[in-house]
């Protein structure tokens, strides 16, 4: 995998399917937020061969405000990722109303 910009300006693109979120949960939520993302981050590195990195972390400067950063070996690995037991616990948890605005997720593929 590599990148490497064409004669014509164009970027020719890795393979590696990359998911950035921002997510602000409700304070009342954020223990079972923890214990799901916790777990959807330990099955995704331990069970997806397609998976690459999943790093989460909490804001420096805002209490609650969240930070994912995915990256999956084509869009396939995040399709295959989608289907998991420990993402099927995320959908539910994102069912039960525990954000107090709409994630913003920003999915692109890697130039390098």
């Amino acid at each position: 995998m590599g990148s490497a910009i064409s004669s014509e300006g164009y970027i020719h693109r890795t393979g590696v399917y990359c998911v950035n979120v921002n997510i602000s949960i409700k304070p009342d939520r954020r223990e079972d937020f923890l214990e799901v993302i916790r777990n959807n981050q330990k099955g995704t590195m331990d069970k997806e061969p397609l998976a690459l990195e999943y790093t989460w972390g909490e804001s420096a400067e805002k209490r609650n405000t969240f930070f994912f950063h995915e990256k999956y070996k084509g869009r396939s690995g995040f399709v295959a990722h989608q289907r998991t037991k420990h993402f099927k616990k995320w959908k539910e948890f994102v069912a039960s109303d525990p954000f107090n605005k709409p994630p913003q997720v920003f999915i692109f593929e890697s130039a390098n």
